[in-house]
This record gives C-alpha cells, sequence and structure tokens, in this order.
C-alpha cells in the first residue's frame, strides 16, 4: 500500500518517539524507512546527517529492531516553515505516508512535536500521529482499527481508505459514531442503522468483516479514546473535517484531542474536497 514511510525529526527525544510506529508500519508495508530532518541553513546538513546516523545507531542497538539498519537518513535546507519542506519532500516521493510524533496541541513542544497541524494543512495525503499517550513499542498493526464518522460526507470520505489499510494491515475495522445520550429502549435498531449501513458497504467493497458500534456521550474525543483502548486498538482513521454531529472532527478540535489521549496512533486525513 505505501512504498515509503517518512519520519520527521527535529533531534528532540520526543520526535523519534514515533521511531517504533514507522518502522513497524514499513515492515508490515514491505516499505522502506526514511528518517527526514529539516535545518535552516546549508552547512548544517552535513553535521545533522552525522548526528542523525548516530542516533539511528543507537535506537536500533537499543530496540533490537534490525530494520533501522536499512533507514534512509535524509536532511533538507528549510523554505518558508519547516511543515512545507516536510510537505514538499513526502509529495516528491510516490506512495509515501509520513510518521511523526505530536503532542496534539499547541505549540508547547520541539519542533516536530507541534507543526502537525500544519502539516496536515500542507499535505495531500494522510499522515499518522503518535501522540504523547500512545504506545510507542507498536510492532504489529494487526488488531482492530476505529473509524469515527458523525453523518457529514467528509467524516466519511475516509472510509475507502479505512478499507485499504484493513486489507494492507489484516486489521478489523470498525466504523462507530458517537450520541451524547443512549437512545430510548427499543430503538437501538434505529440508532445504529447510520453506523451498520456504512460498515455493510464497506465490507461489500473490502471483501472482508467490518464491524459497528454506536459510542455515548457528550464528549466524542473521550468516547472515541476509550473505545479505542477497550478494543486494545492498534490504529484510529479520521477524516480532519467533519461536522457537529461528532463536534467538529477536524485539526484542532476533536481529532488532535483524539491524538493527545489516543493509546495508540492515530492517522488523520483530509477530505479530498480540502485537497
Amino acid at each position: 500500500m505505501y512504498s515509503r514511510v517518512i519520519m520527521p525529526v527535529d533531534g528532540s527525544d520526543f520526535s523519534w518517539r514515533a521511531l517504533g510506529p514507522a518502522s513497524a508500519l514499513a515492515d508490515q508495508c514491505s516499505a522502506d524507512l526514511e528518517i527526514l530532518q529539516v535545518v535552516t541553513l546549508p552547512d548544517d546538513i552535513g553535521p545533522a546527517q552525522d548526528l542523525l546516523r548516530e542516533t539511528l545507531a543507537a535506537k536500533a542497538a537499543d530496540s533490537m529492531i534490525s530494520s533501522l539498519g536499512s533507514a534512509t537518513i535524509t536532511v533538507i535546507v528549510m523554505g518558508e516553515t519547516v511543515a512545507a519542506a516536510v510537505a514538499g519532500h513526502v509529495e516528491s516521493v510516490p506512495g509515501a505516508i509520513t510518521v511523526m510524533s505530536s503532542v496534539g496541541r499547541g505549540r508547547s513542544a520541539a519542533m516536530i512535536g507541534s507543526i502537525a497541524e500544519e502539516l496536515l494543512g500542507a499535505l495531500f495525503g494522510p499522515v499518522m500521529v503518535v501522540g504523547p499517550d500512545s504506545r510507542i513499542d507498536q510492532t504489529d498493526f494487526r488488531g482492530e482499527m476505529i473509524v469515527p464518522v458523525d453523518g457529514s460526507e467528509a467524516s466519511e470520505s475516509v472510509l475507502g481508505l479505512a478499507g485499504a489499510i484493513g486489507i494492507a494491515l489484516t486489521a478489523r475495522v470498525w466504523v462507530v459514531t458517537v450520541t451524547e445520550s443512549p437512545a430510548p429502549q427499543g430503538t437501538d435498531v434505529s440508532e445504529s442503522a447510520y453506523v451498520a449501513n456504512l460498515a455493510q458497504r464497506l465490507s461489500e467493497q473490502s471483501h472482508r468483516e467490518v464491524s459497528y458500534e454506536v459510542l455515548h456521550g457528550k464528549h466524542p474525543d473521550r468516547a472515541v479514546v476509550e473505545q479505542a483502548a477497550a478494543l486494545n486498538a492498534s490504529l484510529i482513521l479520521a477524516s480532519t473535517h467533519g461536522r457537529t454531529g461528532l463536534a467538529r472532527i477536524r485539526a484542532g478540535s476533536v481529532a488532535m484531542s483524539i491524538v493527545r489521549h489516543a493509546p495508540c496512533p492515530v492517522i488523520l486525513n483530509r477530505p479530498p474536497h480540502l485537497q
């Protein structure tokens, strides 16, 4: 599905937190792993490359991940912004996906940790974000993948991607939606009809079993995170724009709140009409 996994780093330990999930994704997709750093000046390229090689060798020794030895190291010079430089490089590589660490909120961490929203606005493809509460010893993405929808075309636009990722990673897709309060007794069928229909359609398209669930709570981000924890999910996949039905799933709102608290990596994707 992906031919290269690109992980941006900035020299901080926080940015390297994504290494486990990035290398696992590369292994499972039989893709190349590339470590990318953006520097300010051309003279910084050489020293940055040397430091990346040293850091990668140390990480490989500590983690015993053999595939790290074949990872590619790339250092590029920043243009207008770090996010623009990263996006430009990623888009120059066919079949690439970005995997990065993020705090899931404003600019209160190291450079890479705080540009996730900028990068989402600059990239045309999905970004796997490893939040501060996410497992970083991820070695296998087979398992449960949660896809929250809210009744909007924007949120549902990720279903095709979810089906493809489910096939590529042999992950079981769960289509979920969130309502504020439980439905009155005897109306469970009508309450779940929306996600049941989406799950059935995706199952027919992907030729794989797709599950569904209606979650309840005033805070959609918490409901999704709690479901991920309950299922021991390996991934959450969400659109970065939705509507008030899921409290505006968009970068800087529910989507980044999910990133901030999720126990697993979160793949965020912009709807096609916003690309």
